[in-house]
């Protein structure tokens, strides 16, 4: 990905420099955009690097700072001017102070050096910095069907400026619903999430949704997960409803199972109602369940214990599935439980008599009490491994 700070670092674009904005150093450019005046709102979705020539807008101080609002409320990388020409003498001292307060990046470019010898240059260095991500993509998919890496694709990792021993926290977003002319702008979020995190891995299509990784202490999983939250909520507010599932790894030999996690994680997670954002660790004896191969056994012990109820999700059975869940949750306790479902005890003794006759199991018993709690979990994780 091509940041901000690293504009001026392109061959031939030494000139152009930064003059304020500089917390937003690490804001991705996406692709070069020339704004013929201030209302260009419609125009752009995010990881812009805007231009201003002045040749077809006569700019004045509020022009520039209703741009810089602009460009910020819809995540613009930046903004550049181009300055000592017949159109723009220099950047308001205003303006400068406006992109500082706010963190929007500002750029001088000298008139004397042509837009289309600059847009060219940033142009080209985005498409090589893509095509350098597609092969570390690749790298990645090999290494996610590799329970054992070779040496050489460990050095070739190294090559690609991936940390092949440090710890990582990794997570699988994916979308509940995502409208076509969204995609882009998801994947630039996504992307500015991992260029905030200084990630060496690149954005991953994988699973109908995306993998991402940044660097991690191991002692920072609380951390970790409250800037997965921040990625939901971001995400969330841009109109991107998803289900997050995190987990960790130490070292590039555990990627394949940490992602293998994430992956059981956010299936997990869309069972959750008040909780999108999940950690492996969470799932609890459900961790057992994953490890266990033979599905097809799985299967038979949640049908023995759920009976009709298995495999169900029409809204009489998801009624009952929830009123028994609330029931474990509150360790078998009648009024607890009722309270918590605001109905009243006899709708509650109601539906768990029902519960009793469609799994002909004994809420009594304490045994047939634990197989149907495990039942009751496992169903989730039978339904989201593959066939």
């Amino acid at each position: 990905m091509i940041k901000v700070q690293s504009l001026s670092l392109i061959p031939g674009l030494e000139e152009i420099t930064l003059r304020a904005g500089q917390q937003g150093a690490e804001n991705v450019i996406r692709w070069p955009y020339v704004a013929e005046n201030n209302d260009i709102g419609d125009w752009i979705s995010g990881g812009e690097l805007i231009f201003v020539t002045g040749l077809n807008w006569q700019w004045q101080t509020e022009d520039f700072i209703k741009l810089i609002h602009l460009g910020k409320q819809k995540q613009a990388s930046g903004l550049v001017i181009l300055t000592n020409s017949p159109y723009i003498k220099n950047i308001p001292a205003q303006v400068l102070t406006v992109a500082e307060e706010i963190g929007f990046p500002i750029f001088e470019q000298p008139y004397s050096l042509p837009m289309v010898k600059v847009t060219e240059l940033l142009s080209n260095s985005i498409i090589k910095s893509d095509l350098a991500h597609q092969s570390t993509r690749a790298l990645m998919e090999h290494l996610l069907t590799s329970s054992s890496p070779a040496e050489m694709t460990l050095i070739k990792a190294g090559e690609f400026g991936i940390n092949t021993t440090g710890a990582f926290s990794i997570a699988m977003v994916v979308p509940k619903r995502l409208e076509k002319g969204d995609l882009s702008h998801c994947q630039f979020l996504l992307n500015q999430f991992l260029s905030d995190h200084q990630s060496e891995f690149p954005l991953l299509e994988y699973h109908q949704g995306w993998l991402l990784s940044f660097p991690l202490q191991l002692d920072q999983q609380e951390q970790s997960l409250s800037k997965w939250n921040t990625l939901y909520k971001t995400l969330n507010q841009h109109g991107v409803s998803c289900n997050i599932g995190v987990s960790e790894g130490q070292g590039i030999q555990q990627l394949r199972r940490a992602t293998q996690q994430a992956i059981q994680t956010v299936d997990f997670a869309r069972y959750q109602e008040t909780n999108h954002v999940f950690h492996y660790q969470y799932l609890g004896i459900l961790q057992l369940f994953s490890g266990i191969e033979d599905y097809a056994q799985l299967n038979l012990f949640c049908r023995n214990n759920l009976g009709e109820l298995y495999n169900r999700f029409d809204k009489q059975s998801e009624l009952l599935k929830s009123t028994l869940s609330c029931y474990f949750k509150h360790l078998g306790s009648a009024r607890q439980t009722a309270s918590a479902l605001n109905i009243h005890r006899n709708t509650l003794t109601h539906r768990l008599k029902r519960i009793e006759l469609l799994t002909k199991n004994n809420l009594s018993d304490s045994q047939q009490r634990l197989c149907l709690q495990n039942a009751l979990a496992m169903e989730r994780l039978i339904l989201i491994k593959p066939n």
